[in-house]
C-alpha cells in the first residue's frame, strides 16, 4: 500500500511538473497595451537597443487600429504569421542586392534570445511591422525583381512594369488592418512571395547554403594535384563533410561518415590535423562511394562526370556558401517575372540552361535544345503568348542584323544576296515594291532612314529554317528553326543574334497545331512546298524565356549553371543588365 502510495505521489508531482513546464505565460491585453505604447512613443529611437522604427506615423495608426495589441507575437512567441515574415524577409535580403532596411540580422538575434520580458516581445513586434511596411511596399511595386535596367534592348517594356499609382505606406497599412480584423494575417504575408513550385524549393536549398556558412566549419580546399579513386589526401574528410553537406552523398552511403551521436558531429578540420604524411587509414582514402557523390555533384553543375577532384570541381567546391547563398537568392527573385496562374500549357525557356521545355497539365511534354543570343546580343527576359506557327518562312531582317551581318557580307561577295536568296524591297509595308540589286544606294543603307529591308526565301538556306512561332514583342525576338544543325552538339550555346533557335522545330509546331488537326505529316509537306504559310492558334500558347543559374529540378536536386551572361554578380552592375519584358 506504501508503495502504491509513494507512486502516486511521484505520479501527481511528475504531472504538476509536466503541466507547468508546459505551459506557456500569458501577456494580459493591458500589458501588451502598455509596452507596445512604450516603443512607439516614449522611446521609438532605442527598440531592441539603438534601432530606430522609420514609419512611426503608420505604426500609430496600424497598432491604434488594433487596440494596441501585438501583430506578429503569440503571446511570447512568433505566430505562424510572423514566422513566416521573419522567413520571407530572410530570404529576400540574403541576395544582398540591395541596400534592404529590413534589420534581419538584428530582428533574428532579438528572436533568438527572447524571453518573457513584455516590453521585449513587444520591440520584436513592432521591429516587424516596421520590416513588413518597407517590405510589402517593395513587392506590390514590383521593385524586387532584378535585371531591370538592361540597356541591349531600351524600347522594351519591364515585365512587370510599376503599378499606375504607387503603392505608399499607408495603402500597405490599411491592407495589414483589414487583414487583422478578418484574421487573414497569415494569408496577407504568404500572398507577397511567389507561390511556383520552384520558388519553393529554392527556400530549401538557400536554408541548406546559410547552414552550412554559419557552421563556420566551411573553408576552401587546398589541393595542388588532381585526385583521384585510391588517392590519399589529408582533406579528403572535408571533401566528404562538403558534399554530404550539399547533398551529393546517396543515404545508403552516409551511415559510415556519421558519428553515433549525430547531435555532435565531428568537425573535419580535426581530421586533417590528424593526419600524418605517409597515412594509409581509410578515412583519408578516395574511395567509391566519394566518387560516386562527386560524380552527383559535378552532374548537378554541368561538368565532365569523371569523379575526379580535378580544376573544374575543385573551383566549384571552393565557391562559398556565402557567395552561393546570394546567387540562390537572387535567382529566387527571377520567379516574381512569372504570373500566379503560367497556364495549362506553356513553354518555358530557361536561357542558363540552354533548354526549352514544353509544359501540359504541369508535366513536361517535350523538352529539347536551344541555342540563345551571344552576349553581346542577349536575349531578354520575356513573358509572351504565342499566337502564329508560320512554316516555311520568309525571313524580314531586322535593321540592326542588316546592318550588322548581312550588309558587310554582302558588301565583300557581289553574289552572296543571290546565293543565299536574298531580295531587298523597298518599304515595310505589304505588297511591297522589290528593288534591283543594281538600284541599290549601298552607302545610304547604314541610316537609319532607309526604308530598304532585306527578305530571304524559303529554303534550306533560310536562317529561320522550316519554323518559325510568333509572338508579339518590338525587336523581332521569337522561336525558330536554324539551318545550322550542328551547333546544337556545342555545350555553350549562347551564339545567336537574339532570337531563340530550337533543336526540334517540327515536334514543337506538331505538338501546338494537333489540336488543330495538323500532324507532322502535313506540317513537313507544307514545308517541303516551300510557301509560306502561317497557322494561326486558336488557343495561343504562353511562352517564358527565363534566365536561371540555380533551380531545384523534378528529382528535388539542386542544378548550377554558368552565369554565361553575368547577371549574378551582387556587388557589381551586371546584375542590373538584363531586358524585360511583358
Amino acid at each position: 500500500m506504501l508503495l502504491v502510495l509513494g507512486g502516486m505521489c511521484l505520479a501527481l508531482l511528475y504531472g504538476a511538473l509536466f503541466i507547468s513546464g508546459s505551459t506557456r505565460p500569458v501577456m494580459a491585453p493591458l500589458v501588451a497595451q502598455e509596452s507596445i505604447e512604450y516603443w512607439l512613443y516614449e522611446s521609438p529611437n532605442q527598440v531592441a537597443g539603438n534601432i530606430s522604427l522609420q514609419y512611426r506615423q503608420e505604426l500609430d495608426l496600424l497598432y491604434r487600429n488594433n487596440e494596441h495589441q501585438l501583430v506578429w507575437m503569440d503571446h511570447y512567441q512568433l505566430n505562424d504569421a510572423g514566422k513566416a515574415l521573419v522567413r520571407s524577409l530572410r530570404h529576400t535580403a540574403s541576395d544582398e542586392w540591395k541596400a534592404y532596411r529590413y534589420r534581419i540580422s538584428k530582428l533574428q538575434n532579438e528572436i533568438q534570445r527572447l524571453s518573457n520580458q513584455p516590453k521585449h516581445a513587444a520591440a520584436i513586434d513592432v521591429m516587424l511591422s516596421d520590416a513588413y511596411i518597407d517590405y510589402a511596399q517593395q513587392v506590390l511595386n514590383n521593385e524586387l525583381l532584378p535585371n531591370t535596367g538592361e540597356t541591349d534592348h531600351p524600347s522594351f517594356k519591364k515585365v512587370a512594369s510599376a503599378p499606375a499609382s504607387r503603392v505608399t505606406s499607408l495603402d500597405v497599412i490599411s491592407l495589414l488592418s483589414q487583414s487583422l480584423e478578418q484574421g487573414k494575417l497569415f494569408s496577407l504575408v504568404s500572398e507577397l512571395v511567389p507561390q511556383h513550385a520552384g520558388y519553393d524549393r529554392l527556400t530549401h536549398e538557400l536554408d541548406r547554403y546559410q547552414n552550412i556558412a554559419d557552421s563556420g566549419w566551411w573553408y576552401p580546399l587546398n589541393i595542388e594535384s588532381e585526385l583521384q579513386l585510391g588517392d590519399v589526401h589529408p582533406q579528403v574528410p572535408r571533401i566528404r563533410w562538403m558534399l554530404k553537406e550539399y547533398g551529393d552523398f546517396e543515404e545508403s552511403s552516409l551511415s559510415w561518415l556519421l558519428p553515433e551521436d549525430k547531435t555532435d558531429p565531428i568537425n573535419p578540420a580535426l581530421h586533417e590535423q590528424n593526419y600524418r604524411e605517409g597515412s594509409n587509414e581509410a578515412i583519408y582514402r578516395l574511395d567509391s562511394d566519394t566518387v560516386d557523390a562527386i560524380k552527383h555533384f559535378q552532374k548537378r553543375n554541368d561538368l565532365p562526370q569523371s569523379g575526379k577532384i580535378n580544376t573544374a570541381t575543385l573551383d566549384r567546391l571552393n565557391l562559398s556558401p556565402y557567395f552561393m547563398a546570394q546567387r540562390i537568392a537572387l535567382n529566387m527573385k527571377r520567379w516574381r517575372y512569372l504570373p500566379k496562374a503560367m497556364g495549362d500549357k506553356y513553354i518555358l525557356v530557361n536561357m542558363a540552361n540552354f533548354r526549352l521545355d514544353l509544359i501540359n497539365q504541369g508535366e513536361s511534354e517535350m523538352n529539347m535544345k536551344v541555342i540563345i543570343g551571344r552576349e553581346q546580343r542577349r536575349t531578354p527576359v520575356l513573358a509572351e503568348t504565342i499566337s502564329t506557327v508560320v512554316l516555311a518562312p520568309h525571313w524580314n531582317v531586322p535593321h540592326r542584323i542588316a546592318i550588322r551581318d548581312i550588309l558587310p557580307a554582302a558588301k565583300r561577295d557581289p553574289d552572296y544576296l543571290v546565293r543565299n536568296n536574298f531580295k531587298i524591297y523597298e518599304g515595310w509595308q505589304q505588297p511591297a515594291v522589290e528593288v534591283p540589286l543594281e538600284d541599290i544606294d549601298w552607302d545610304g543603307f547604314n541610316s537609319r532612314e532607309n526604308t530598304y529591308r532585306f527578305v530571304q526565301a524559303p529554303g534550306e538556306d533560310n536562317s529561320l529554317g522550316n519554323v518559325k512561332f510568333v509572338f508579339p514583342n518590338d525587336k523581332s525576338i521569337y522561336l525558330h528553326d536554324t539551318n545550322h544543325k550542328e551547333l546544337f552538339r556545342r555545350k555553350m550555346r549562347a551564339l545567336s543574334s537574339g532570337c531563340i533557335r530550337v533543336e526540334k522545330p517540327v515536334e514543337l509546331a506538331h505538338a501546338l497545331l494537333k489540336p488543330q488537326n495538323w500532324n507532322q505529316s502535313l506540317i513537313e509537306n507544307t514545308i517541303q512546298n516551300s510557301q509560306m504559310r502561317p497557322v494561326q492558334l486558336k488557343s495561343p500558347v504562353p511562352v517564358y524565356l527565363m534566365y536561371w543559374t540555380t533551380w531545384v529540378d523534378e528529382n528535388g536536386q539542386l542544378q548550377i549553371r554558368d552565369d554565361v551572361y553575368k547577371r549574378d554578380i551582387i556587388n557589381g552592375a551586371s546584375h542590373k543588365l538584363d531586358s524585360i519584358v511583358l
